[in-house]
Protein backbone atom coordinates (compact mmCIF):
# COMPACT_ATOMS: atom_id res chain seq x y z
CA UNK A 1 0.00 0.00 0.00
CA UNK A 2 2.66 2.40 1.19
CA UNK A 3 4.93 1.66 -2.24
CA UNK A 4 1.84 2.25 -4.30
CA UNK A 5 0.69 5.98 -2.78
CA UNK A 6 4.24 6.66 -3.29
CA UNK A 7 4.65 5.53 -6.85
CA UNK A 8 1.65 7.97 -7.58
CA UNK A 9 3.32 10.58 -5.37
CA UNK A 10 6.60 10.41 -7.40
CA UNK A 11 4.56 11.48 -10.62
CA UNK A 12 2.59 14.15 -9.21
CA UNK A 13 5.79 15.64 -7.42
CA UNK A 14 7.34 15.33 -11.08
CA UNK A 15 4.28 17.82 -12.40
CA UNK A 16 4.44 20.10 -9.77
CA UNK A 17 8.03 20.76 -9.73
CA UNK A 18 7.85 21.15 -13.75
CA UNK A 19 5.40 23.37 -12.95
CA UNK A 20 7.23 25.66 -10.41
CA UNK A 21 10.32 25.85 -12.80
CA UNK A 22 8.22 27.27 -15.49
CA UNK A 23 6.62 29.48 -13.32
CA UNK A 24 9.85 30.46 -11.86
CA UNK A 25 11.45 31.13 -15.42
CA UNK A 26 9.32 33.56 -16.24
CA UNK A 27 8.67 35.76 -13.31
CA UNK A 28 10.59 37.98 -11.51
CA UNK A 29 10.71 38.70 -8.01
CA UNK A 30 9.06 42.13 -8.34
CA UNK A 31 6.24 39.72 -10.29
CA UNK A 32 5.86 37.46 -7.18
CA UNK A 33 4.84 40.26 -5.04
CA UNK A 34 2.52 41.88 -7.65
CA UNK A 35 1.03 38.79 -7.74
CA UNK A 36 0.48 38.24 -4.08
CA UNK A 37 -0.69 41.73 -3.35
CA UNK A 38 -3.72 40.77 -6.22
CA UNK A 39 -5.27 38.43 -3.28
CA UNK A 40 -4.53 40.73 -0.70
CA UNK A 41 -6.24 43.23 -2.16
CA UNK A 42 -9.29 42.02 -3.19
CA UNK A 43 -9.97 40.21 0.71
CA UNK A 44 -9.42 44.20 1.79
CA UNK A 45 -11.63 45.49 -0.87
CA UNK A 46 -14.48 42.79 0.04
CA UNK A 47 -14.59 43.66 3.82
CA UNK A 48 -14.04 47.23 3.97
CA UNK A 49 -15.41 48.55 0.44
CA UNK A 50 -12.35 51.08 0.08
CA UNK A 51 -12.39 52.53 -3.78
CA UNK A 52 -8.68 53.56 -3.12
CA UNK A 53 -7.62 49.80 -2.89
CA UNK A 54 -9.84 48.96 -5.89
CA UNK A 55 -7.87 51.27 -7.85
CA UNK A 56 -4.86 49.93 -6.10
CA UNK A 57 -6.15 46.70 -7.47
CA UNK A 58 -7.01 47.66 -10.86
CA UNK A 59 -3.97 49.12 -11.44
CA UNK A 60 -1.45 46.75 -10.53
CA UNK A 61 -3.88 44.79 -13.27
CA UNK A 62 -3.11 46.58 -15.65
CA UNK A 63 1.16 46.70 -14.90
CA UNK A 64 0.76 43.20 -14.99
CA UNK A 65 -0.88 43.19 -18.25
CA UNK A 66 0.97 45.69 -20.01
CA UNK A 67 3.84 43.84 -19.18
CA UNK A 68 2.61 40.00 -20.41
CA UNK A 69 1.49 42.05 -23.64
CA UNK A 70 5.02 44.10 -24.27
CA UNK A 71 7.37 41.28 -23.42
CA UNK A 72 5.19 38.79 -26.12
CA UNK A 73 6.52 41.09 -28.84
CA UNK A 74 10.21 40.93 -27.70
CA UNK A 75 12.58 38.51 -29.74
CA UNK A 76 15.49 37.25 -30.12
CA UNK A 77 17.74 34.40 -31.72
CA UNK A 78 21.18 33.86 -30.13
CA UNK A 79 24.26 31.53 -30.91
CA UNK A 80 26.56 31.14 -28.64
CA UNK A 81 30.14 29.18 -28.06
CA UNK A 82 31.79 28.13 -24.94
CA UNK A 83 35.26 28.53 -23.56
CA UNK A 84 35.06 25.71 -20.61
CA UNK A 85 38.43 24.44 -18.86
CA UNK A 86 39.07 20.64 -18.45
CA UNK A 87 39.29 19.88 -15.70
CA UNK A 88 37.43 22.04 -12.28
CA UNK A 89 37.14 21.08 -8.74
CA UNK A 90 33.50 20.12 -6.77
CA UNK A 91 32.88 23.33 -4.58
CA UNK A 92 35.24 25.78 -5.83
CA UNK A 93 33.57 28.24 -8.46
CA UNK A 94 35.22 28.96 -11.76
CA UNK A 95 34.85 31.32 -14.80
CA UNK A 96 34.55 30.51 -18.69
CA UNK A 97 34.02 32.23 -21.63
CA UNK A 98 31.22 32.50 -23.60
CA UNK A 99 31.17 34.13 -27.13
CA UNK A 100 27.57 35.13 -28.49
CA UNK A 101 26.39 35.80 -31.96
CA UNK A 102 23.04 37.94 -32.93
CA UNK A 103 21.25 35.64 -35.58
CA UNK A 104 18.78 37.85 -35.49
CA UNK A 105 18.00 40.56 -37.94
CA UNK A 106 17.09 43.28 -35.39
CA UNK A 107 18.99 44.86 -32.28
CA UNK A 108 18.91 43.11 -29.01
CA UNK A 109 18.74 44.94 -25.74
CA UNK A 110 18.46 44.19 -22.22
CA UNK A 111 18.38 40.37 -21.82
CA UNK A 112 19.72 37.98 -19.48
CA UNK A 113 21.94 34.79 -20.42
CA UNK A 114 22.15 31.56 -17.92
CA UNK A 115 23.54 28.19 -18.76
CA UNK A 116 21.03 26.02 -16.76
CA UNK A 117 21.05 22.38 -15.35
CA UNK A 118 20.07 19.66 -16.80
CA UNK A 119 16.78 17.91 -15.19
CA UNK A 120 17.97 17.22 -11.87
CA UNK A 121 15.15 14.94 -10.59
CA UNK A 122 15.49 11.77 -9.62
CA UNK A 123 14.13 8.78 -11.19
CA UNK A 124 11.31 6.32 -9.98
CA UNK A 125 13.35 3.80 -8.78
CA UNK A 126 15.80 6.30 -6.36
CA UNK A 127 12.53 7.90 -5.04
CA UNK A 128 11.11 4.29 -3.99
CA UNK A 129 14.75 3.43 -3.05
CA UNK A 130 16.49 6.15 -1.23
CA UNK A 131 16.19 7.20 2.19
CA UNK A 132 17.17 10.35 3.50
CA UNK A 133 19.21 10.57 5.86
CA UNK A 134 17.86 10.22 9.43
CA UNK A 135 14.40 10.06 7.87
CA UNK A 136 13.65 7.24 10.84
CA UNK A 137 13.29 10.09 12.72
CA UNK A 138 10.66 11.82 11.06
CA UNK A 139 6.83 11.78 11.78
CA UNK A 140 4.86 9.30 10.27
CA UNK A 141 3.18 11.62 8.17
CA UNK A 142 6.44 12.71 6.55
CA UNK A 143 7.92 9.08 6.28
CA UNK A 144 4.32 8.35 4.16
CA UNK A 145 4.61 11.13 1.78
CA UNK A 146 8.72 11.01 1.68
CA UNK A 147 7.93 15.30 0.43
CA UNK A 148 11.38 16.00 2.21
CA UNK A 149 12.85 12.48 0.77
CA UNK A 150 11.80 14.47 -2.94
CA UNK A 151 13.36 17.82 -1.78
CA UNK A 152 16.77 16.07 -0.71
CA UNK A 153 17.41 14.12 -3.68
CA UNK A 154 16.60 16.99 -6.26
CA UNK A 155 19.09 18.66 -3.88
CA UNK A 156 21.38 16.11 -4.55
CA UNK A 157 21.05 15.84 -7.95
CA UNK A 158 21.84 19.17 -8.99
CA UNK A 159 25.18 19.39 -10.58
CA UNK A 160 25.74 23.04 -10.82
CA UNK A 161 25.04 26.70 -10.41
CA UNK A 162 25.51 29.77 -12.76
CA UNK A 163 24.13 33.56 -12.04
CA UNK A 164 22.33 35.51 -15.27
CA UNK A 165 24.56 37.46 -17.07
CA UNK A 166 22.78 40.71 -18.39
CA UNK A 167 23.81 41.90 -21.78
CA UNK A 168 23.11 45.31 -22.75
CA UNK A 169 23.26 45.73 -25.96
CA UNK A 170 24.37 42.95 -30.03
CA UNK A 171 23.96 44.88 -32.64
CA UNK A 172 22.61 42.94 -35.73
CA UNK A 173 24.87 39.90 -36.72
CA UNK A 174 27.16 41.46 -33.64
CA UNK A 175 29.40 39.20 -31.28
CA UNK A 176 29.73 39.63 -27.88
CA UNK A 177 32.14 38.10 -25.47
CA UNK A 178 31.24 37.41 -21.86
CA UNK A 179 32.44 35.80 -18.97
CA UNK A 180 30.42 33.94 -16.93
CA UNK A 181 30.71 32.06 -13.35
CA UNK A 182 29.40 28.98 -12.47
CA UNK A 183 30.00 26.69 -9.25
CA UNK A 184 30.37 23.00 -9.18
CA UNK A 185 28.12 21.10 -6.63
CA UNK A 186 29.47 17.59 -6.81
CA UNK A 187 32.13 15.55 -9.10
CA UNK A 188 31.46 13.73 -12.06
CA UNK A 189 31.03 14.97 -15.83
CA UNK A 190 29.18 18.14 -15.79
CA UNK A 191 27.19 18.75 -19.08
CA UNK A 192 25.90 22.15 -20.56
CA UNK A 193 23.44 21.70 -22.90
CA UNK A 194 20.75 23.85 -22.18
CA UNK A 195 21.79 28.22 -22.31
CA UNK A 196 18.40 30.32 -22.01
CA UNK A 197 17.80 33.70 -22.92
CA UNK A 198 15.53 35.82 -21.04
CA UNK A 199 13.70 38.68 -22.30
CA UNK A 200 12.00 41.02 -19.77
CA UNK A 201 9.81 43.75 -19.74
CA UNK A 202 10.11 46.96 -18.96
CA UNK A 203 9.01 47.00 -15.66
CA UNK A 204 11.43 43.56 -14.77
CA UNK A 205 7.84 41.86 -13.70
CA UNK A 206 7.61 38.66 -16.56
CA UNK A 207 10.20 37.48 -18.85
CA UNK A 208 10.07 35.84 -22.20
CA UNK A 209 12.56 32.28 -21.96
CA UNK A 210 13.98 31.13 -25.08
CA UNK A 211 16.45 28.28 -25.52
CA UNK A 212 19.34 29.54 -27.05
CA UNK A 213 21.62 27.57 -29.78
CA UNK A 214 24.57 25.79 -28.50
CA UNK A 215 26.95 22.53 -28.89
CA UNK A 216 26.55 20.34 -25.61
CA UNK A 217 30.03 20.78 -24.12
CA UNK A 218 31.18 19.05 -20.92
CA UNK A 219 34.03 19.71 -18.22
CA UNK A 220 35.68 17.25 -15.71
CA UNK A 221 34.51 17.93 -12.21
CA UNK A 222 37.09 16.72 -9.72
CA UNK A 223 36.04 15.59 -6.32
CA UNK A 224 36.46 18.35 -3.97
CA UNK A 225 39.46 17.78 -0.97
CA UNK A 226 40.54 18.02 2.23
CA UNK A 227 43.57 19.09 4.10
CA UNK A 228 45.52 16.40 5.93
CA UNK A 229 48.23 16.44 7.94
CA UNK A 230 51.81 16.01 7.16
CA UNK A 231 53.81 12.64 7.07
CA UNK A 232 49.72 10.63 6.79
CA UNK A 233 51.89 8.45 4.86
CA UNK A 234 53.74 5.81 6.53
CA UNK A 235 57.91 5.21 5.77
CA UNK A 236 58.96 8.42 4.89
CA UNK A 237 62.57 9.06 5.93
CA UNK A 238 63.53 12.88 5.13
CA UNK A 239 66.90 12.86 6.39
CA UNK A 240 68.13 10.39 3.49
CA UNK A 241 70.70 11.41 1.09
CA UNK A 242 68.27 13.09 -1.50
CA UNK A 243 65.16 13.13 -0.06
CA UNK A 244 64.67 9.77 -1.07
CA UNK A 245 61.60 7.76 0.56
CA UNK A 246 62.58 4.45 2.31
CA UNK A 247 61.26 0.75 1.59
CA UNK A 248 61.24 -2.03 -1.16
CA UNK A 249 59.96 -1.30 -4.56
CA UNK A 250 61.42 -1.05 -7.92
CA UNK A 251 63.53 1.30 -10.37
CA UNK A 252 66.94 2.53 -10.89
CA UNK A 253 68.39 5.57 -10.08
CA UNK A 254 70.92 7.79 -12.66
CA UNK A 255 73.40 7.65 -10.26
CA UNK A 256 76.46 6.14 -12.35
CA UNK A 257 79.03 3.33 -10.67
CA UNK A 258 80.91 1.54 -13.16
CA UNK A 259 80.97 -0.04 -16.44
CA UNK A 260 82.01 -3.88 -17.27
CA UNK A 261 81.70 -5.82 -20.35
CA UNK A 262 78.80 -6.54 -22.02
CA UNK A 263 76.78 -10.07 -21.06
CA UNK A 264 73.77 -11.59 -22.83
CA UNK A 265 70.59 -10.22 -21.95
CA UNK A 266 71.71 -6.85 -20.81
CA UNK A 267 69.92 -4.02 -21.91
CA UNK A 268 70.75 -2.30 -25.28
CA UNK A 269 69.94 0.99 -23.56
CA UNK A 270 73.18 0.67 -21.47
CA UNK A 271 75.40 0.18 -23.90
CA UNK A 272 78.31 2.73 -24.07
CA UNK A 273 79.09 2.82 -27.79
CA UNK A 274 81.95 5.18 -27.48
CA UNK A 275 83.96 3.02 -25.48
CA UNK A 276 82.86 0.18 -27.30
CA UNK A 277 84.56 2.41 -30.09
CA UNK A 278 87.88 2.60 -28.38
CA UNK A 279 88.15 -0.57 -27.22
CA UNK A 280 86.67 -2.87 -29.47
CA UNK A 281 84.56 -4.70 -27.37
CA UNK A 282 80.73 -4.33 -26.09
CA UNK A 283 80.73 -2.66 -22.49
CA UNK A 284 77.78 -1.22 -20.52
CA UNK A 285 77.28 1.13 -17.93
CA UNK A 286 76.47 0.05 -14.39
CA UNK A 287 73.91 2.63 -12.50
CA UNK A 288 73.40 2.09 -8.40
CA UNK A 289 69.97 0.15 -7.93
CA UNK A 290 67.77 2.24 -5.81
CA UNK A 291 64.12 1.65 -4.86
CA UNK A 292 61.08 3.23 -4.19
CA UNK A 293 58.22 3.11 -1.56
CA UNK A 294 54.59 1.28 -2.76
CA UNK A 295 52.10 2.62 -1.36
CA UNK A 296 48.35 1.34 -1.46
CA UNK A 297 44.92 3.18 -1.65
CA UNK A 298 41.57 1.17 -1.45
CA UNK A 299 38.46 2.57 -1.92
CA UNK A 300 35.20 0.98 -0.98
CA UNK A 301 33.05 1.41 -4.20
CA UNK A 302 29.78 -0.29 -2.63
CA UNK A 303 26.50 0.92 -1.02
CA UNK A 304 23.13 2.17 -1.27
CA UNK A 305 21.11 5.18 -2.34
CA UNK A 306 20.28 5.76 1.10
CA UNK A 307 24.06 6.04 1.90
CA UNK A 308 24.66 8.75 -0.79
CA UNK A 309 26.25 11.22 1.46
CA UNK A 310 29.14 8.63 2.73
CA UNK A 311 30.01 7.41 -0.46
CA UNK A 312 30.39 11.10 -1.57
CA UNK A 313 32.49 11.61 1.50
CA UNK A 314 34.45 8.76 1.09
CA UNK A 315 35.68 9.33 -2.48
CA UNK A 316 36.29 13.07 -1.45
CA UNK A 317 38.72 11.74 1.35
CA UNK A 318 40.22 9.05 -1.53
CA UNK A 319 40.97 12.11 -3.72
CA UNK A 320 42.50 13.41 -0.67
CA UNK A 321 44.64 11.29 0.45
CA UNK A 322 46.03 10.55 -3.42
CA UNK A 323 47.05 14.36 -3.76
CA UNK A 324 49.15 14.22 -0.36
CA UNK A 325 51.18 11.91 -1.56
CA UNK A 326 54.29 12.88 -3.29
CA UNK A 327 54.77 10.46 -6.42
CA UNK A 328 57.70 11.86 -7.90
CA UNK A 329 59.61 9.42 -5.34
CA UNK A 330 56.99 6.57 -4.64
CA UNK A 331 54.53 4.15 -6.60
CA UNK A 332 50.80 4.42 -5.25
CA UNK A 333 48.39 1.55 -6.80
CA UNK A 334 44.55 2.70 -6.10
CA UNK A 335 41.77 -0.40 -5.79
CA UNK A 336 38.91 0.48 -6.20
CA UNK A 337 35.28 -1.38 -7.76
CA UNK A 338 34.07 -0.18 -11.04
CA UNK A 339 32.20 -3.72 -12.61
CA UNK A 340 34.61 -5.41 -11.05
CA UNK A 341 37.96 -4.95 -9.30
CA UNK A 342 40.19 -2.32 -11.03
CA UNK A 343 44.01 -1.38 -10.16
CA UNK A 344 45.30 1.82 -11.41
CA UNK A 345 49.32 2.98 -10.40
CA UNK A 346 50.41 5.93 -11.01
CA UNK A 347 53.90 7.60 -9.62
CA UNK A 348 57.33 7.58 -11.20
CA UNK A 349 57.72 6.64 -14.44
CA UNK A 350 54.24 5.29 -14.86
CA UNK A 351 51.37 7.40 -15.13
CA UNK A 352 50.46 10.67 -13.39
CA UNK A 353 48.78 11.14 -9.97
CA UNK A 354 45.90 13.18 -11.91
CA UNK A 355 44.60 9.68 -13.70
CA UNK A 356 43.18 9.03 -9.80
CA UNK A 357 40.97 12.11 -9.52
CA UNK A 358 39.73 11.46 -13.38
CA UNK A 359 38.54 7.81 -12.69
CA UNK A 360 37.62 8.90 -8.78
CA UNK A 361 35.23 11.73 -10.47
CA UNK A 362 33.36 8.73 -12.40
CA UNK A 363 33.06 6.13 -9.45
CA UNK A 364 29.49 5.24 -9.45
CA UNK A 365 28.12 2.94 -6.77
CA UNK A 366 28.33 -0.83 -7.05
CA UNK A 367 25.23 -2.59 -5.77
CA UNK A 368 26.58 -5.83 -6.26
CA UNK A 369 30.55 -6.06 -4.63
CA UNK A 370 32.81 -8.55 -6.07
CA UNK A 371 34.91 -8.51 -2.33
CA UNK A 372 36.42 -11.65 -3.40
CA UNK A 373 38.12 -10.22 -6.72
CA UNK A 374 39.38 -6.92 -4.51
CA UNK A 375 40.73 -8.90 -2.03
CA UNK A 376 42.91 -10.90 -4.45
CA UNK A 377 44.41 -7.60 -6.04
CA UNK A 378 45.37 -6.46 -2.41
CA UNK A 379 47.21 -9.73 -1.22
CA UNK A 380 48.83 -10.04 -4.78
CA UNK A 381 50.49 -6.79 -3.64
CA UNK A 382 50.68 -6.69 -0.57
CA UNK A 383 54.14 -7.70 -0.40
CA UNK A 384 54.88 -5.20 -1.82
CA UNK A 385 52.99 -2.06 -0.10
CA UNK A 386 54.92 -0.53 2.50
CA UNK A 387 51.91 0.88 3.87
CA UNK A 388 48.16 0.91 2.97
CA UNK A 389 44.86 3.52 3.51
CA UNK A 390 41.62 1.93 3.14
CA UNK A 391 38.23 4.11 2.85
CA UNK A 392 35.23 2.38 3.60
CA UNK A 393 31.72 4.05 2.94
CA UNK A 394 30.21 1.80 5.60
CA UNK A 395 31.03 -0.58 8.05
CA UNK A 396 29.65 -4.51 7.95
CA UNK A 397 31.07 -8.02 8.94
CA UNK A 398 31.78 -8.29 5.32
CA UNK A 399 33.98 -5.45 5.23
CA UNK A 400 35.56 -6.07 8.90
CA UNK A 401 36.20 -9.95 7.83
CA UNK A 402 38.30 -8.31 5.02
CA UNK A 403 39.95 -5.74 6.67
CA UNK A 404 41.26 -9.12 8.79
CA UNK A 405 42.31 -10.86 6.12
CA UNK A 406 44.73 -7.78 4.89
CA UNK A 407 45.93 -7.92 8.45
CA UNK A 408 46.69 -11.35 8.50
CA UNK A 409 48.72 -11.38 6.01
CA UNK A 410 51.09 -8.77 6.73
CA UNK A 411 49.69 -5.60 5.42
CA UNK A 412 50.38 -2.42 7.27
CA UNK A 413 46.83 -1.05 6.83
CA UNK A 414 45.08 2.54 8.15
CA UNK A 415 41.64 2.44 7.72
CA UNK A 416 38.80 4.73 7.75
CA UNK A 417 35.19 4.57 7.62
CA UNK A 418 32.87 7.00 7.00
CA UNK A 419 29.54 7.63 9.45
CA UNK A 420 26.67 9.37 9.57
CA UNK A 421 26.22 9.30 13.09
CA UNK A 422 27.58 7.51 16.70
CA UNK A 423 25.97 4.01 16.95
CA UNK A 424 28.57 1.95 15.68
CA UNK A 425 31.66 4.11 16.94
CA UNK A 426 32.27 1.73 19.91
CA UNK A 427 32.33 -1.33 17.23
CA UNK A 428 34.42 0.35 15.01
CA UNK A 429 37.18 1.42 17.18
CA UNK A 430 37.42 -2.00 18.51
CA UNK A 431 38.04 -3.37 14.73
CA UNK A 432 40.93 -0.79 14.83
CA UNK A 433 38.78 1.50 12.32
CA UNK A 434 38.65 5.19 12.55
CA UNK A 435 35.76 7.19 12.17
CA UNK A 436 35.27 10.09 9.78
CA UNK A 437 32.04 11.86 10.39
CA UNK A 438 30.25 12.96 7.35
CA UNK A 439 29.21 16.26 9.33
CA UNK A 440 32.80 17.01 10.41
CA UNK A 441 35.18 15.48 7.86
CA UNK A 442 37.77 18.19 8.07
CA UNK A 443 37.85 18.30 12.01
CA UNK A 444 38.21 14.48 12.08
CA UNK A 445 41.49 13.76 9.24
CA UNK A 446 43.09 16.53 10.59
CA UNK A 447 43.29 14.81 13.89
CA UNK A 448 44.48 11.21 12.12
CA UNK A 449 47.84 11.39 13.95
Amino acid sequence: MVGKLQFILYYFYRVVSSLKRFVSERLSPVGYVVLLLFPILAVIFISYYKLSTLYLLVMLMGLMLFAVITVSFRSGCLEVVRDLPQFVTAGKEFTYGVRCKNKSNLEMSSFLLRDVAVDHRPSREEFLVAREPHEHLRNGFDRLFAYYRWLWLCRMKVSFFTKSEVVTVIESSGVVDLVMDCLPLRRGRLEFSSMKLYLPDPFNLVCKCKLVESEVDYVLVLPRRYKLPEAVWRGVAGDQYGGLLSSGSIGNSGEFVGMRQYRAGDNLRSIDWRAWAKIGEPVVREYEDMFFPRYGLILDTNGSYDSLECFECAISLAASFACSLDTRECLLDFIFMKQGSQILTVGKGVERPERILEHLASVELEVQPDWENLSSHVLRSAEEFSFCIVVFSQFTSERKELLMEWRRAGLSVRALVVVCDDEQNDEIVDAGVTPIRVNDVQRDVYNLL
